[in-house]
């Protein structure tokens, strides 16, 4: 790597320009090797080891990203994880960041050689050029043809127009399955997995205009199965009975409803106590670096096994993911939640 030149004042107009470029190009290179670091901490989800629930709370809170930076890099990384050829040739630096910044919009497993082989040949800016006029043929095709519009780079041969799909994929905790075909069987969904997915993604958007505290109760139920001899725990999965870790067991005890046979459920944490935290915490997940609005669950700080009473200075809102993060890593985070809460009124 080029050594960083010291700024010195006053320098003539060509010393100035080369200190400049100098600066520019180890700039490129330090974002380029920062690159390939959140995609690995990202792919491998060393988030967790350290303390956040996902990747966009490190990156904000960890590393002290903007929003706006972090959705960048988190969009890049994850690309990147969809193109092969074009990861090896940005971690071999072949190519740099800026160029693969430049061509991941546009980039697909069909076309991706053709694109990487035109950012090692062209300049950055002559690469944006190729970009954007990829961009106007492939709008300009779906304006005549819709569901066409392949973004190919000029020096190819033009592979035949096709509609790009993306393989999405995810891995699942027992309890977020269980939470899954809850929602599923609550619908009563039985067509398009994918159609769900973009329904619930839209739903949720046009639901933020939403009063808050829409959330006070939870809109669907899961049920946990739990052995009062042995205290094991199970749900009942498509698939057959699935046994849940002691962690995710004491997760869903936090916030539940429970039942004995005989006798009528008894809430965990009582509506009235519920609402009034969810209130006090202003409808947000309290976990620094996360206030997420959706998903919000009610956790003991002092855990219940613990004689971790109700009372609500014990008591603070976690979406579901901080929550779960918690209650792996065994309540040990004591800079996990924000020190102030918010009061009432």
């Amino acid at each position: 790597m080029t050594q960083l030149p010291q700024y010195q004042p006053h320098r003539s107009a060509p010393q100035a320009d080369r200190a400049l470029n100098q600066s520019l190009a180890i700039q490129d290179q330090a974002q380029h090797c920062a690159l390939l670091w959140f995609g690995e901490i990202m792919r491998r989800r060393l988030y967790r080891d350290l303390n956040f629930s996902t990747m966009r709370a490190y990156a904000i809170e960890g590393l002290g990203f903007s929003e706006t930076r972090a959705g960048d890099f988190i969009r890049l990384a994850t690309k990147l994880e969809e193109l092969p050829v074009l990861k090896e040739e940005v971690a071999s630096g072949q190519i740099g960041y800026t160029k693969a910044r430049e061509i991941v919009p546009v980039a697909d497993r069909k076309n991706e050689q053709e694109w990487a082989d035109l950012a090692k040949a062209k300049s950055r800016r002559e690469l944006a050029v190729e970009v954007r006029r990829a961009k106007q043929e492939a709008a300009q095709k779906k304006k005549h043809n819709p569901g066409q519009g392949e973004l190919v780079p000029r020096p190819v041969s033009p592979a035949p127009a096709a509609t790009v799909t993306v393989r999405v994929g995810f891995e699942l905790t027992a309890l977020q399955n269980a939470r899954y075909e809850a929602i599923l069987a609550k619908i009563g969904h039985s067509g398009s997995k994918t159609d769900l997915l973009l329904d619930m993604a839209e739903a949720l958007l046009t639901s933020e205009n939403a009063p808050r505290g829409a959330e006070s109760k939870p809109h669907y139920q899961i049920h946990v199965h739990e052995c009062p001899t042995c205290e094991k725990s199970a749900i009942q999965a498509p698939q057959g009975e699935v046994a849940l870790a002691a962690k995710q067991a004491e997760t869903a005890r936090c916030d539940a409803q429970v039942h004995h046979p005989g006798q009528r459920n008894k809430s965990a944490i009582r509506p009235s106590v519920r609402s009034e935290i969810l209130a006090r915490d202003r409808h947000q997940c309290r976990r620094k670096g996360c206030a997420h609005t959706r998903f919000l669950e009610i956790h003991h700080i002092v855990p219940r096994r613990e004689n971790g009473s109700n009372d609500p200075e014990n008591l603070v809102t976690l979406c579901s993911a901080c929550h779960r993060l918690w209650h792996e890593k065994g309540g040990n985070l004591p800079d996990m939640l924000t020190i102030v809460l918010p009061q009432m009124g």
